[in-house]
């Protein structure tokens, strides 16, 4: 029995990656020819609004066929007429998938790599997104990105690692904070190591169901603290304390 259960999650997985495999690139390559166009500008809500819609449903679907069971805070359901900024550790292949399930109107700071990537690379700059290249400007355009209401979804270690090492750590988001007068939501992700991790390719399969939970450590308010720095400092902490307990 234990063997059959075992098969039909396989199928499973492998059904469900390769829906998100092609869907991400149907969406993206109409991305890339509405991006042609003059008034492609246009397109960036209602693009956000169908990316989030179908991130929800597919991660319903994910947990209806058992092969993810996603778990996330629920007051971030909830969204405020003021921006905010929520960074999150980063160990794997979806996690700006499910930040974007959940932040409403969401803005990610990306990898400038993704930008060709035939998944995402178009989709992302039809959201406006904005890829972490040119330090004033990535700054100058999160900061109008806040100011307009809308949240901001920063990994803060810019790469996929299942270990969180706070020496990576780049503090741009600490000198946005404080510049734009967002408060920062620090979240921390449990997330099973061979399940989308950088460490275990995702056509092999993980073991399943995976639990992947995504909570809340906290609330930082920059007027709180006297300096970019400071912030960094503080956020810094919380993921020590966090990595330690949790590892």
């Amino acid at each position: 029995m234990k063997i059959v259960s075992r098969l039909c999650l396989c199928v499973a997985y492998y059904f469900s990656v390769s829906v998100f495999i092609i869907v991400s690139f149907t969406i993206n390559l109409f991305s890339f020819l509405l991006i042609q166009l003059p008034c492609s500008g246009v397109f960036k809500r209602p693009l956000r609004a169908t990316l989030q819609f179908l991130f929800r449903r597919w991660a319903w679907f994910m947990g209806f066929i058992r092969v993810l069971d996603l778990r996330t805070p629920d007051k971030t359901e909830l969204k405020t007429s003021e921006g905010a900024i929520w960074i999150m550790n980063h160990p794997s292949l979806l996690d700006g998938s499910y930040l974007l399930k959940f932040v409403t109107n969401g803005t990610c700071v990306y990898k400038r790599e993704i930008g060709s990537n035939p998944l995402y690379g178009s989709t992302a700059k039809l959201a406006q997104h904005i890829p972490n290249v040119g330090g004033a400007d990535l700054v100058r355009e999160a900061c109008e990105a806040l100011k307009r209401g809308e949240d901001l979804v920063i990994f803060p270690e810019g790469t996929r690692s299942t270990q969180v090492d706070v020496d990576r750590f780049k503090p741009g988001f600490a000198l946005i904070a404080k510049r734009s007068g967002a408060s920062v939501n620090v979240l921390w992700m449990d997330s099973p190591e061979d399940f989308m991790t950088r460490e275990t390719p995702f056509w092999k399969v993980p073991r399943l169901t995976a639990t992947v939970k995504i909570s809340l450590i906290a609330t930082l308010n920059p007027t709180a603290y006297s300096s970019p720095k400071a912030i960094f400092a503080e956020v810094l902490k919380l993921y020590r304390e966090k990595g330690e307990a949790c590892f």
